[in-house]
């Protein structure tokens, strides 16, 4: 992986960078900080602000034409922008330090030399020497100050001035004319800021727009001179500092601070939730401490937190994209045991809902940036397999020996074909049979019952993916590429991106299209709870809530707006604690009962007892039981392959049997419990405790006559304690972990 793999990703997010304000401010000051600590009282630190940023507050102050107040976003809510030219202005009055910061460091060997004691020069001068570099300014009059001596405020300025110089190492050269620069050569950098209509000794006036460099290598030129007014002048002289730096540092310029991007000024962030702020009145010719201290509080602070908004994972472990990004790389470079992963639990906690991408305005993509995280981990075998490893395991099982597909009839091709998905039917077979039969009713749809691929996608396992797709291209082809319908919007979604020269419908557009009605007796009110996957086709949105409609209820006003509900990405084991969040937060956000159209959704709110009810039980009256457990969801699937062949195909379908599934288990509901949060199941029990029964493997406890066994998988390890009782295996405790061991090593 390249750096620039990952950071593509998050190459337009604009999170921590300037705000608008300071991106007009010609002097860049921060200003969302300054407004932070104003509205605090900080005089004294406000006033080093200014000092470390422009040089010369009171001339930086007078020469400003406020373009930051013109793009101030408090105009967006109706406001009048926040009175930062005034709140400077109060900084400088109510500020007891005024002298800049004297630093001790050593003198620096590099020598510049400033021709010209204007604004221009005396901005560039100060800001090296702040670096320890010897600067010596050369003045042809006797007066420092240049156009700004004719200004009705100089003699404010001469005191600034004489104040910040004070405590530097500059040398002052006044009624000393420059003629050439054959005299300069004992100098490592020269900057020419001789002032409007000033000499620029023979050197070219083309010079490089952003670094200020002439053709003469060392050699800048800046201010009013190149045609700059005095505030601009100001600003170059400011901004050559860092230029000048650069190039004594590295011999080259470029990597100074660039020249700001001004498009940027009108760059808004979503200010939702913010309220409008009448503006404060000065009652004197400066706000007094309390008016300057509400006057900054009115500022938005405005930075781009959309992503932030959206996501609770963001929230929790809070990390801006770019550091994101950087981390992503970083862990890509990974050598164990030298150095170690850094986002690996944030990366594997994703739901990859897409619902931060959809709010960024710039499209910065963190779930693809995640994706690639895992994909490239996948192919490095440096991945977590133990969070990924039961829905790979199951994405096998569901595209493998639960997978059927068929068209009634002879002909073998059909315009439609039915594409549940594996949890449709692992939640309960009659929500597959009753759609199905919806289906060859009333379009003689065929069937092509398997695994979509989430899985291997959200756990970047690209081979595993591309045999999924490659299967369901196969049977797709063999029915003459009939139009999918799909009844999960993650399966819709899987379709669209990895084979996407098929067409896919909703199973609820077409119940919606036949006016299908039914009931939700006990419902008056409902919230639909839209999955994540939905929200690039609201047709389907839309279906779904005349059905609701259709079957009696009314719909509350409530929108999940792309939430995810918990159960996307794999999270549930990267981040236990997360995932809690989540799903508690989303059971919450209404307080009416939710009707679903997503099997994870309707278990994932049932969890919470949450009063929830998928739209296919309405619609065909189906009952909707108990959630089943992990082991009665393989069980649901083969039941209605079976059920399905047996009714359309005249076929009997007999499930192949390991050695260990007659094993008869009793297990308490406290142990099921810790299986399910921990995503054991039964069968794995039963494999551990046949294969100890088998090789006389396992610890015996001579207290209780228990045997702790085990089974050591590629990803996990599990154990059981249990007792055997005649034919019986009583289970009291069922666990699992990363760690592996071998016997006789």
């Amino acid at each position: 992986m390249l750096q620039s793999d990952a950071l593509k990703f998050t190459a337009g997010c604009f999170n921590g960078e300037p705000a608008s304000c300071t991106y007009a401010c010609p002097y860049h000051i921060d200003i969302r900080g300054l407004m932070k600590k104003a509205a605090r009282g900080r005089w004294d630190s406000c006033y080093k602000d200014l000092i470390n940023t422009v040089a010369f507050p009171s001339v930086a102050y007078t020469l400003c034409s406020r373009q930051c107040q013109g793009v101030c976003q408090r105009k967006y809510l109706g406001d009048e922008p926040v009175a930062i030219h005034d709140i400077e202005d109060a900084c400088a009055t109510y500020a007891k330090n005024t002298s800049p910061d004297v630093y001790a460091g050593a003198l620096k060997s590099e020598r510049v030399a400033v021709i010209g004691a204007g604004i221009c020069g005396l901005s560039a001068a100060f800001m090296l020497s702040q670096k320890q570099y010897t600067v010596d300014i050369y003045e042809k009059t006797n007066e420092i100050g240049g156009s700004l001596k004719s200004h009705p405020d100089f003699d404010t300025f001469a005191m600034d001035f004489a104040t910040k110089f004070k405590t530097t190492r500059v040398q002052f050269h006044l009624a000393d004319e420059i003629t050439g620069l054959n005299n300069m050569s004992n100098y490592d950098a020269v900057l020419i800021a001789a002032g409007k209509g000033g000499d620029i000794f023979g050197v070219s006036q083309t010079r490089d727009y952003y670094t200020y460099m002439t053709e003469v290598k060392g050699v800048f030129a800046c201010g009013e001179m190149c045609g700059a007014s005095p505030c601009q002048a100001m600003a170059e002289g400011l901004d050559v500092a860092s230029y000048i730096e650069s190039y004594l540092l590295s011999g080259s310029p470029d990597f100074g601070v660039k020249r700001w991007n001004k498009t940027n000024c009108t760059r808004i962030v979503d200010h939702d939730g913010q309220t409008r702020v009448p503006p404060v009145v000065k009652t004197g010719d400066v706000f007094t401490k309390d008016e300057a201290k509400a006057a900054a509080a009115r500022c938005l602070q405005c930075d781009c937190t959309a992503c932030l908004n959206t996501c609770e994972l963001l929230r929790k472990y809070k990390k801006k994209p770019h550091q994101y990004a950087s981390s992503v790389y970083l862990d890509s470079q990974v050598r164990p045991p030298i150095t170690t992963h850094s986002v690996t639990r944030a990366v594997y906690s994703c739901n990859m809902c897409n619902r931060c991408k959809d709010a960024c305005p710039t499209g910065t993509d963190l779930p693809g940036l995640f994706c690639f995280s895992r994909q490239n981990r996948m192919e490095r075998g440096d991945y977590p397999p133990a969070f990924h490893d039961f829905w790979l395991d199951s994405q096998r099982f569901y595209s493998g020996e639960a997978a059927f597909s068929f068209v009634p009839g002879e002909s073998g091709k059909c315009e439609y074909a039915f594409f549940p998905g594996c949890q449709l039917g692992a939640a309960n077979p009659e929500y597959v049979i009753r759609s199905y039969e919806f289906l060859q009713k009333n379009y003689s749809a065929g069937i092509i019952s398997m695994c979509c691929g989430a899985p291997s996608y959200w756990a970047g396992d690209k081979p595993l993916l591309e045999k999924n797709t490659a299967l369901i291209r196969e049977k797709w082809e063999e029915m003459g590429r009939p139009t999918l319908v799909t009844a999960c919007t993650s399966c819709t979604k899987m379709i669209k991106m990895h084979l996407p020269e098929a067409k896919a419908v909703s199973l609820y557009t077409l119940l919606d299209e036949k006016e299908v009605a039914g009931t939700l007796s006990g419902f008056d009110t409902v919230s639909v709870f839209d999955p994540c996957a939905v929200y690039a086709t609201p047709s389907v949105i839309k279906s779904v809530r005349s059905l609701v409609r259709r079957c009696g209820a009314e719909l509350s006003d409530y929108d999940s707006n792309g939430q995810c509900c918990g159960n996307g990405g794999h999270i549930r084991l990267a981040d236990p604690e997360l995932y809690g969040d989540i799903i508690r937060n989303r059971a919450a956000d209404s307080e009416y009962p939710y009707i679903v159209y997503c099997v994870n959704c309707r278990e994932i709110f049932r969890s919470q007892d949450k009063s929830c009810r998928h739209i296919l039980e309405a619609v065909f009256g189906i009952y909707s039981g108990d959630t089943p457990n992990l082991d009665e969801k393989r069980s649901n699937a083969i039941m209605a392959k079976v059920k399905l062949l047996d009714k359309y195909k005249n076929v009997t379908f007999t499930p192949k049997k390991e050695p260990w599934d007659d094993l008869v288990l009793e297990i308490p509901d406290y142990v099921r419990r810790e299986m399910e949060e921990k995503m054991i199941t039964a069968r794995s029990i039963k494999h551990a405790i046949w294969k100890a029964e088998q090789d006389s493997t396992g610890f015996i406890s001579e207290e209780t006559g228990e045997c702790l066994c085990f089974l050591v998988t590629d990803a996990l390890t599990y154990w059981a304690q249990y007792k055997k009782v005649g034919d019986i295996y009583e289970v009291s405790r069922a666990y699992c972990h990363r760690m592996h061991f071998r016997e006789g090593e």
